[in-house]
């Protein structure tokens, strides 16, 4: 540890930026033990969907009403069932017709109707729910903590509208990190949240109950044009608490309370597809200017912030986040909340997925 000129402690390593592969596997694998989104409800029509998360395809389907996921595998010659049909509430393969139930038991054998009955070909299911016009798959059956909250979503007073899914060549957590790190927000977002003429973090608490971590902080940031008139702010600069629910092992829910009743939630949760590969999944929700002509200047807004964010997060090395906490420079306060994330992080690395002797 070492003291800047400024008495900021600093943590130093001679080895930074490099990966513990054995630390950081151990985190990917623990992923397998949570809820994670997959799709928007309004992708699956009338056909199964293929997916990928955490490196397995799967297929997704509508089947009666209610959501289904398997292994997108049919247990005769691995052809893909994505690519089948729906039929009467259940999934036929492509390949040779075999037709599988909602449970995934194949009913039929098309070359063979007598051995439809006998057979104890199976797809492999997958715990599947449907929230928040959102698909969500967890691929072992015993997910550590329940689907995240957004918890405004039935609140009349709000309007929520999805974003387009965005596609980062990173790590999901470090996708999660970058949403919630302080410090670049006057530095990367320079006149939208930020200044640099101003870039200094200030203090501010970050508790962690349960798979939960809840931050407060008052931020002071720039508002002009439509945003200025739909807050009724005066002057160039706007107050605003921002209230961040971070429910692990990587979504977040932002509550951002202005002076005057507005509210603004922007609600995150990113997909592993892969190790270094993840697809987000977000909302914009606002109590006011809730008119749908309106819409498109939110999701301008949000999609200028991520074309700023999106070079920076993907030239990040490695792609994967480092749980030794020795391989990168931490500051306190300005990083007070990626520490406590990384510190989490490792806590469900270490008890899902112990050190092998």
């Amino acid at each position: 540890m070492t003291q800047n000129t400024t008495g900021v402690d600093v943590d130093v390593s001679e080895l930074v930026n490099e990966l513990d592969e054995a630390g950081e596997e151990r985190l990917y694998q623990a992923l397998h033990y949570f809820w994670h989104p997959v799709a928007y409800s309004t992708e699956l029509t009338g056909k199964p969907k293929r997916v990928v998360l955490l490196d397995k395809t799967v297929v997704i389907a509508r089947l009666n009403d209610k959501v289904h996921a398997y292994y997108d595998l049919c247990m005769h010659r691995g052809a893909a069932i994505s690519q089948g049909s729906i039929e009467d509430g259940c999934i036929r393969c492509p390949y040779h017709g075999w037709k599988y139930d909602s449970s995934g038991q194949c009913i039929e054998i098309p070359s063979r109707p007598e051995l439809s009955t006998l057979t104890h070909a199976k797809l492999t299911p997958y715990l599947c729910e449907e929230r928040y016009g959102i698909i969500w798959v967890c691929i072992t059956d015993d997910p550590q903590l329940d689907i995240p909250e957004l918890h405004q979503w039935d609140d009349p007073s709000f309007r929520f509208i999805p974003g387009p899914i965005t596609e980062w060549r990173c790590a999901s957590p470090r996708r999660l990190e970058n949403y919630v790190d302080f410090g670049h927000f006057s530095w990367v977002h320079d006149g939208y949240l930020g200044s640099r003429d101003k870039p200094e973090v200030t203090d501010h608490d970050v508790d962690m109950v349960g798979g939960e971590m809840k931050v407060r902080q008052i931020v002071h940031e720039p508002v002009t044009g439509k945003f200025k008139a739909h807050l009724g702010a005066e002057g160039e600069m706007i107050t605003a608490e921002n209230v961040y629910r971070v429910f692990l092992p990587h979504a977040v829910n932002l509550d951002r309370h202005f002076d005057g009743g507005g509210r603004y939630i922007l609600f995150m949760a990113p997909s592993p597809v892969g190790r270094k590969h993840t697809r987000s999944f977000w909302y914009i929700g606002r109590n006011y200017a809730t008119e749908p002509e309106n819409d498109a200047e939110f999701l301008d807004f949000e999609a200028k912030i991520l074309e700023q964010d999106k070079p920076v997060v993907e030239g990040q090395r490695p792609e994967q986040l480092p749980l030794d906490l020795t391989k990168e420079m931490h500051i306190r306060v300005a990083d007070k909340i990626s520490l406590n994330y990384r510190r989490a992080l490792i806590k469900l690395a270490d008890d899902l997925v112990p050190v092998a002797e």
